[in-house]
């Protein structure tokens, strides 16, 4: 796969991303893709109470998050993300899913989600989710 997909963008080298996750194994492939795209710092969170703590202090430029966990689900995190970021910050999430409710997705669209990925992630997929989303952040 050539960089021609790529124009306009540089690289991720730069940019941190975390990855709220309950499941170790998606965890895993996630931060391998990110870790191959060159991303500079790669955070983790095991469900939405820990990834809302990690994304308010680190502040990553991109955080892909995993709709259904427990305790606390990406719905929950994300509306509370929203909620509690500083004015005029707006972190990209991509929120990966095993099927796309349509009630799940117009809630998700409606709390501000910018982006919806299937399982199994691959690196192509996410790497053109990312460089849409964060081309514009420069």
């Amino acid at each position: 796969m050539g960089k021609s997909a790529m124009v306009g963008f540089s690289s991720f080298s730069r940019m941190n991303a975390l990855i709220v996750e309950d499941q170790a194994f998606i965890r895993t492939v996630v931060s391998r893709i990110l870790k191959q795209l060159e991303f500079n710092q790669i955070f983790e969170a095991d469900e939405g109470t820990g990834g809302l703590t990690l994304a308010l202090e680190r502040k990553p430029d991109v955080i892909i998050c995993d709709i259904e966990m427990a305790p606390m689900d990406g719905l929950t995190f994300l509306q509370q993300l929203r909620q509690k970021e500083e004015l005029g910050r707006r972190t990209p999430v991509i929120f990966l899913t095993n099927h796309a409710q349509k009630d799940m997705v117009l809630k998700a669209r409606d709390l501000g989600v910018n982006a919806f990925i299937a399982k199994p992630v691959t690196v192509v997929g996410l790497r053109e989710k990312l460089a849409v989303l964060l081309s514009t952040r420069r």
